[in-house]
């Protein structure tokens, strides 16, 4: 009898050990899954949806691009050529836009860079995804007479140079035989054609810079009697202007070189 009791109260004892083992179990396991719940929940919080319109940039391609706003805002227009065409761009979707963290091809900041294509680039103020206020331009391009970038600086309106400024070219690296290393055309502007008093300056191969001024309209030379008529040895009319203060140097224009309206911004801005 004495022996029956133990038992029972062993029995007794193991049951509530055992019920109380599953109890702590099924409760560890509703933490468990209560803490995996809120780690589900906050990983959700934390994984921002990424912009479809971002481009993805490497580390030399953000490095490039810091590089080459620095070269922009010290005004070093052939640093910032040199390093446009030593870097092999990664991205390849255009017109993109980078606004000093981040490239994208909406073009929607009011201030930084935006590429038209690997070879060209615009850096300023922009409104509604073209230039607007103080712009530069810039392209480069190699030729057979070597390397060069030509550029465009000064007010732009509506994404056309429209006030003061200045467009031209400069071979910066192998410019050979007879041509202009540098050429400048600087004046007033409306919708990238140039009005009015131009300032027209060349530079040759051996660093000799002439000057000439000259009046335009809608891109166009204005002939005044500072220009002389002459025939040119097949009999074609040519038209003549000395230079300023040098009468060794005059500029030779044909008659439809006259008619063109070649007297304009060099880069123009198009997304089309």
């Amino acid at each position: 009898m004495l022996l029956t009791a133990l038992l029972l109260f062993i029995l007794a004892v193991a049951g509530t050990l055992r019920n109380g083992k599953m109890a702590q179990n099924q409760t560890e396991t509703a933490i468990l899954k209560t803490d995996s719940s809120k780690d589900s929940e906050r990983s959700k919080i934390a994984l921002p949806e990424k912009d479809s319109d971002d481009i993805a940039l490497t580390q030399g391609d953000q490095e490039f691009l810091n590089s080459l706003m620095g070269y922009f805002g010290n005004g070093d227009l052939e640093g910032a050529a040199r390093l446009l065409d030593s870097y092999e761009i990664s991205w390849s979707e255009f017109p993109c836009m980078y606004d000093g963290t981040a490239m994208s091809k909406k073009l929607l900041g009011t201030k930084g860079l935006i590429f038209l294509k690997p070879s060209t680039v615009f850096t300023g103020e922009f409104l509604n995804g073209q230039p607007e206020g103080s712009c530069t331009a810039l392209q480069v391009i190699t030729l057979d007479e070597g390397k060069r970038y030509d550029y465009s600086y000064g007010t732009w309106s509506g994404g056309k140079m429209n006030g003061s400024g200045a467009s031209g070219y400069n071979y910066y690296d192998g410019a050979i035989g007879d041509i202009n290393r540098k050429s400048a055309k600087e004046g007033v502007f409306k919708d990238d054609q140039m009005e009015g008093e131009v300032t027209y300056t060349s530079t040759n191969t051996t660093g000799e810079t002439t000057k000439w001024s000259f009046k335009t309209l809608a891109g166009k030379i204005v002939l005044d009697d500072r220009w002389i008529q002459e025939n040119d040895s097949q009999g074609g009319i040519v038209y003549k202007l000395m230079a300023d203060q040098d009468e060794k140097h005059a500029y030779t224009l044909s008659e439809s070189n006259i008619e063109e309206d070649r007297w304009k911004n060099f880069i123009e801005f198009s997304i089309d």
